[in-house]
């Protein structure tokens, strides 16, 4: 999935994590090895606490395309 996906998906107004979901993504990023399952996961926890897709493309070194 790239991140405009991701971004398209998540980046609504009104989307939220609660503290809950927001704590097991965490535990889940901990948890993994794949690098590119740890990115993703990063990507929805940025995307929920505010970051856009640019800010996370910068962070993460990837093509926000």
């Amino acid at each position: 999935m790239t991140l405009n996906r991701i971004c398209r998906i998540f980046a609504m107004p009104d989307y939220h994590l609660t503290d809950k979901q927001l704590a097991e993504l965490r535990a889940a990023h901990r948890g993994t090895r794949d690098k590119r399952e740890a990115d993703r996961i990063k990507a929805v926890v940025l995307l929920a606490t505010g970051w856009t897709a640019e800010q996370i493309a910068e962070v993460l070194q990837i093509d926000p395309n």
